[in-house]
């Protein structure tokens, strides 16, 4: 019996640029027993995939890199293969503050960083062959969980009598993933489209303030991962920066609008179908940088200046959504 196991931690976006490696894994090299290594939030992403056998999870904050180090020598012992995908995107596209690529030019990283699909990094680190680069990850849910989550969409429709409902997801994990413009990009959503209801999600570290309002719904804190990235299979439309629900959307081809910063089209949206996108217009976006302290980066209002879009854009790519969705008799 020929074993396989793979290893990677990582954030809920970086995880689901793996989710197609263990099917892609089993068909190429014939593996028969496949264990996934990763942490809580990859557990996240990778539950229910029928093509892995066990999803070994890591408590990263319990455990040394020297213990680690000691796992994957082991695991050339105990499996025919072993994938350690360990910051596979972090440091080999993305640069880091103690990186000194981090300080060269913005063309210097977008050529040798900006033209790769994340899926494809992934897929050619296991160094399968580029007949597979296309190939995107999916989450797995239950039929009844599908179903709860339609009818909860389509209750939502009949009792806010709404034509159009539309997930935003209001930050990610760093500054430069928040929707900084989501108060006024919500209120003119609303203005021009009354039937519209909104519902807001996304994590609680950088939340940007929306005013209240009866047509806009709060998720966020109440809704996991999980259920954000089941749940955003049904909306209409998803808006947001470059997050992990992002990621998800673009997998089930929700009509999706994503605000890029650090990121290029190539990297996050290359094979995504139904895909609206802005790149921030600030002269260094995209910089394909994973910066902490945001050295050198130009800031507006204490903020990093690339969260701050053309409005007008913006709601150009909300305007050409509308357009396209399916027309209810």
């Amino acid at each position: 019996m020929k074993t396989c196991l793979i290893t990677r931690l990582g954030a809920f976006g970086d995880m689901m640029h793996c989710a197609h490696l263990p099917e892609l894994i089993k068909k190429h090299y014939g593996v028969d027993k496949l264990d996934f290594e990763t942490s809580i939030r990859g557990a996240d992403i990778l539950l229910n995939n029928p093509f892995i056998d066990n999803v070994k999870i890591i408590d990263v904050d319990g455990v040394g890199n020297d213990e680690l180090i000691s796992r994957w020598a082991d695991a050339k012992d105990n499996y025919d293969l072993h994938f350690n995908l360990m910051h596979t995107i972090e440091l080999e596209y993305c640069t880091l503050e103690n990186d000194q690529r981090y300080y060269r030019n913005d063309e210097y990283r977008r050529e040798r960083f900006g033209k790769m699909n994340y899926y494809d990094v992934m897929t050619e680190a296991c160094n399968l062959p580029e007949s597979y680069f296309g190939t995107r990850g999916q989450l797995y849910y239950s039929h009844d969980s599908h179903w709860e989550a339609k009818e909860w969409i389509d209750s939502i429709k009949v009792k806010y009598d709404a034509d159009w409902v539309v997930l935003v997801s209001l930050s990610g994990s760093s500054l430069h993933k928040r929707f900084h413009q989501v108060d006024s990009i919500c209120k003119k959503i609303l203005e021009k489209y009354p039937k519209a209801f909104i519902i807001l999600t996304g994590g609680k570290e950088f939340l940007p303030e929306v005013t209240p309002n009866p047509r806009i719904m709060s998720k966020v804190d109440k809704w996991n991962f999980r259920t954000v990235s089941l749940m955003s299979k049904y909306f209409d439309f998803v808006i947001s920066p470059e997050t992990g629900i992002v990621c998800v959307s673009h997998s089930w081809d929700t009509p999706t609008l994503q605000l890029l910063t650090a990121a290029s089209w190539d990297n996050h949206i290359k094979y995504a179908k139904n895909a609206y996108w802005v790149q921030s217009e600030i002269y260094c976006s995209p910089c394909h940088k994973s910066p902490q302290r945001y050295y050198g980066c130009p800031t507006k209002e204490k903020f990093p200046a690339c969260v701050f879009f053309n409005e007008d854009k913006i709601m150009a790519k909300v305007e050409e959504a509308y357009e396209c969705k399916p027309q209810v008799a």
